[in-house]
């Protein structure tokens, strides 16, 4: 059971995960009192509001210009299909566990004819295996975070000489930092420092800051016009978009400086579920406020066991499982915001124990 399935929750059911759950009723009570709600709504991705968002997501990733997109599925596709135009070969070099390779049903080779150069494995790519590349390539992408890697980062070392391979070929660099709010962190530096490696980046707009919705682009004037055409044959001129704007910049003010805390709560909490016995966590210590946790047993039992702790302690502590690698091993993700305040450490290591206890 995924957590969009909604097992039955309450309003006062606490999730070990993310942000506070709303009812449609409490966001439209958020959107009343965020920033921008007396402007006029945007049409056809024009208006006050939405460019004032651009304009601030620009600033905090350094970057002269940004677009607003409803999905990133739409605004990364659009992205890649410029830069490989402008390069003139359909060559993608991207991570084999990337968001781009593994969650969007081959949109990228199947819409637009973008052939894949696939690198790593389980740890990012290196400079060096962009090296060992025999072809041209049209565009690099790198994932900041790799979700499906465990939310891992490349090191600050590794990520310039990444940058400085690209740039000295004339290769465009895209990040693809739909969390990219959770990873400054871990390298000790701005927004702005990271995104300055890279030709364009895509951040999301509800991914850790907890909106409704929608990514931006940012990067050079041209090359981000230049998507205006693909983002609207995808669909994506939509009518009005101004509840996500109004969401993200009410979440852009209330998580986004919270970013280091998450993180440092993130590093004790796996910390206290790593000794629960037959836990294992990965990374060791999380790269971000996100990680996954490897439990005994299989992905059938312990969806079973999580609803039952629901309905006897009002928890809930995992999205979903899913198999893992390993036999006997399933797989869960935390991702550590606002909602993750309601446990100590302790309390959510025993509610996994009993978790456990009730999956055997």
């Amino acid at each position: 059971m995924h957590l969009r399935d909604d097992p039955g929750w309450r309003a006062d059911t606490r999730f070990l995960s993310h942000h506070e759950r709303r009812s449609a009723a409490e966001w439209l009570d958020r959107l009343r009192e965020a920033p921008g709600v007396d402007a006029l709504p945007d049409v056809y991705n024009e208006g006050p509001g939405l460019r004032e968002l651009e304009t601030e997501v620009a600033g905090l990733l350094g970057k002269p210009a940004a677009r607003f997109v409803p999905k990133g599925v739409i605004a990364q596709q659009a992205m890649l299909r410029v830069w490989t135009e402008r390069s003139g070969t359909p060559a993608v070099a991207l991570h084999s566990r990337s968001h781009l390779e593994l969650d969007e049903d081959g949109g990228y080779q199947r819409l637009h004819g973008l052939v894949p150069v696939r690198l790593g494995t389980w740890d990012p790519f290196t400079a060096a295996e962009l090296d060992a590349v025999a072809e041209r390539l049209g565009v690099v992408v790198v994932e900041l975070p790799i979700r499906r890697s465990g939310h891992k980062l490349p090191s600050w070392d590794e990520l310039t000489a990444i940058s400085a391979w690209c740039r000295e070929r004339g290769v465009p660099l895209h990040f693809d930092g739909a969390r990219l709010w959770e990873s400054a962190p871990y390298y000790g530096r701005t927004l702005a420092e990271i995104a300055a490696l890279a030709d364009s980046v895509y951040v999301s707009l509800y991914k850790t800051i907890g909106g409704l919705g929608g990514c931006v682009l940012a990067g050079e004037p041209t090359p981000i016009a230049r998507t205006r055409p693909w983002t609207t044959r995808h669909g994506g001129n939509l009518y009005t978009v101004f509840p996500y704007v109004l969401a993200a910049r009410a979440g852009l003010r209330e998580h986004l400086p919270r970013m280091a805390e998450y993180r440092e709560r993130a590093l004790s909490l796996a910390a206290a579920l790593a000794r629960v016995p037959g836990v294992r966590i990965a990374p060791e210590p999380p790269h971000t406020n996100a990680f996954q946790v490897y439990l005994p047993g299989t992905p059938d039992r312990l969806t079973a066991a999580n609803r039952v702790l629901l309905e006897r302690e009002n928890v809930w502590l995992f999205a979903h499982f899913t198999e893992s690698q390993v036999p006997g091993l399933a797989m869960a993700e935390v991702g550590v915001g606002s909602a993750t305040a309601a446990f100590t450490d302790d309390e959510a290591a025993a509610l996994l124990a009993r978790l456990l206890d009730e999956a055997r």
